[in-house]
């Protein structure tokens, strides 16, 4: 009975996993969803980038 007063609350390994994968999906998704918007920043950061060298 001690022992179950002692225990931290928190998310089992299991838990963490299950968050973990979830946030990657979201990030695929959100990449996925504005795929086209980070290619134009991309190419703009880069088109200013080259033109200060």
């Amino acid at each position: 009975m001690l022992d179950d007063k002692n225990k931290k609350p928190g998310l089992t390994i299991w838990e963490k996993i299950a968050v973990a994968v979830i946030v990657i999906l979201i990030i695929i998704i959100i990449l996925l969803i504005f795929n086209q918007n980070i290619k134009e920043y991309y190419e703009i950061f880069k088109d200013w980038y080259e033109s200060n060298n």
